[in-house]
């Protein structure tokens, strides 16, 4: 048997629309990893442009064809295809550092009590683009919770349950609450292994939408805390 064959095969989910800018990069930084038990799955969610052709010119890498139906539904898609035991996400604009995924699981081998294995990430602006006027950060570099920079076991999504189709921008971050809230355990690395790469079309510069998502989130955490003194 192959030193591969025994080491945990890790899924990684790429969830893209209309992403043909920088997703041949992302891909790069997957194919770059020095973990070698990986599949990829590129889940293109309805984009107009050559997204797909490209994911799909790339030797290895399972393409999903869906419909619109946004990032979360997505994810989804590509979770309940995966056949690894771990699940690593990565978003079409991110990039990964060659140990990321090699870093992660060796968090989750030594650790079997953790769930979930997180990283640091550095915010990089792409192209000049003005630091955004949301964006509080003091460094560059902080604790990482966007999806790009998680490793997660299989059994946590049985636990916690798939991502809320309900939120545009927020289901990672509903995700993990709900993850917090139901006593899931995670860690975050030292280390720096994930690019954030800012520019003018990413998500979170729909701050309408990210704080009305904010509050419904934190609604719901409060409703869960609620009922879980209730049961108490």
């Amino acid at each position: 048997m192959s030193e591969t064959a025994t080491l945990p095969l890790v899924s990684v989910v790429l969830p893209v629309f209309a992403g043909e800018r920088l997703l041949g990069e992302a891909l790069d930084s997957v194919a770059a990893q020095s973990y070698p038990n990986l599949e990829t799955i590129v889940v293109d969610d309805g984009s107009p442009d050559r997204s797909a052709e490209i994911a799909s010119g790339r030797p290895g890498v399972r393409v999903l064809r869906e419909p619109h139906r946004g990032v979360a539904a997505a994810r989804n898609a590509g979770v309940a295809a995966a056949r690894g035991e771990l699940i690593a996400f990565l978003d079409q604009d991110d990039l990964w550092q060659a140990s990321k995924v090699a870093r992660q699981v060796t968090l989750l081998v030594d650790r079997p009590e953790l769930d979930i294995a997180l990283c640091h990430v550095e915010m990089v602006l792409l192209d000049s683009t003005p630091r955004p006027s949301w964006l509080t950060w003091e460094t560059a570099r902080q604790r990482g919770y966007l999806p790009s920079a998680w490793l997660v076991r299989r059994e946590a999504f049985e636990r916690v349950g798939v991502f809320d189709t309900q939120y545009r921008i927020a289901c990672d971050a509903d995700w993990l609450a709900r993850a917090k809230d139901g006593g899931l355990m995670s860690e975050t690395l030292p280390q720096t292994l994930v690019h954030w790469r800012i520019h003018d079309a990413n998500g979170s510069y729909d701050q309408a939408t990210m704080r009305s998502e904010t509050f419904r989130m934190l609604r719901a955490t409060a409703e869960r805390q609620r009922e879980v003194d209730r049961v108490r």
